[in-house]
């Protein structure tokens, strides 16, 4: 047996699935401490839009408003506005002071609205609701000086909920998934493609290996798309689904495809970077202002579906900037690995070197 592991450690392949067992774990570890890393403390980051309807007369209550929230605030004139802009991910919360809220305060019934996206994080959504009341308490009693009484009342209007919790796992399931898949299928498609290299030139592998990654891109989000339709039914048409699907395929493909192009067997050290940073950024478990700074901004360039996936399922709209993202990624990456399989030596294969005798 001393000789059969001392055989298997002196292959390459052993010593690289060695290291990979070390690997993985600690690169989730290290990503999901050092960008979780006080979170919670950062629930100031949040941003809130407030909407006085009432004038001149609501202006007290709004400059006491934001001196009372601990987040980040904006002030706009239109509750559509407001709403559009919560929807788009600007804001977590929408505050409004209704128009006559000076003279139902007066008459001790008065009240503040507000709306929650609940078609976000599940951290920043309870973190807004919770600060409605305490915001509405804390006003309450700076304006009537008596704790035991709550002239102002508390309205809270949730959008975009969903009674069933397997919904919350789509946009995870749709946006990184693929990923996996992809960087899979890249690794045997180079393990192929190195089984044929002293039969077919370097071009036309690469060439038959794009059609395929295409073809199967355009066909497994096809399907992982019809499944998910099985189960829930998302805001968005089905159409609209698979093509963001299909884009989030396609930065899969360019982005693994280049790790392996340019590092061969040692990859996967590079394609499993983005694992732990697309579930982080993705904006499922913390919003991305609630991160680390490092890391805000970090989603944009990874090869991630998830916070589009979020868009699609709960609003049905707003995804071109993400498609954008994919698009870029996905031209740059092959761009890198075109180059790189130009820079490469050919190697002859038969026919041709039967053709070459034959002229």
């Amino acid at each position: 047996m001393t000789q059969v592991i001392k055989h298997l450690l002196s292959i390459s392949a052993t010593r690289i699935g060695i290291a990979l067992a070390f690997f993985i774990p600690l690169v989730f570890t290290v990503a999901w401490m050092t960008g979780y890393h006080n979170a919670t403390q950062r629930i100031g980051e949040l941003q809130i839009a407030i909407v006085n309807q009432d004038g001149t007369a609501g202006e007290i209550i709004q400059d006491k408003m934001i001196r009372w929230v601990p987040f980040h605030s904006d002030t706009l004139s239109s509750v559509e506005e407001a709403n559009k802009r919560m929807e788009q991910g600007d804001y977590s919360m929408v505050v409004v002071i209704p128009s006559k809220f000076a003279h139902d305060l007066q008459a001790g019934q008065a009240k503040l609205i507000y709306y929650i996206n609940t078609g976000t994080s599940e951290v920043a959504h309870a973190a807004v609701e919770r600060a409605a009341g305490k915001i509405t308490e804390g006003i309450s009693k700076s304006v009537d000086g008596n704790a035991n009484r709550q002239p102002i009342q508390a309205e809270i209007i949730k959008t975009h909920q969903q009674g069933n919790f397997a919904v919350t796992m789509v946009p995870i399931l749709l946006g990184f998934t693929p990923y996996i898949a992809m960087m899979t299928m890249n690794i045997h498609l180079r393990i192929s493609s190195l089984m044929l290299k002293s039969t077919y030139g370097k071009w036309d592998l690469f060439w038959s290996r794009q059609f395929l990654l295409l073809l199967i891109s355009i066909l497994a989000s096809l399907f992982l798309s019809a499944v998910i339709y099985l189960f829930v039914e998302p805001a968005a048409p089905f159409w609209k689904m698979w093509m963001f699907e299909c884009f989030v395929f396609l930065s899969g493909i360019c982005v693994t495809q280049m790790g392996l192009t340019l590092f061969g067997h040692s990859a996967p050290f590079f394609n499993l970077l983005p694992i732990p940073l697309m579930i982080m950024t993705g904006g499922t478990i913390v919003p991305s202002s609630m991160l680390t700074p490092i890391y805000q901004h970090l989603g944009s360039c990874l090869p991630s579906g998830i916070p589009g996936f979020m868009q699609l399922i709960y609003i049905g709209h707003g995804i071109w900037s993400f498609v954008l993202n994919l698009l870029l990624l996905s031209a740059v990456t092959w761009g890198i690995t075109v180059l790189r399989i130009y820079m490469e030596k050919s190697t002859a294969s038969p026919n041709e070197v039967k053709a070459t005798h034959a002229r």
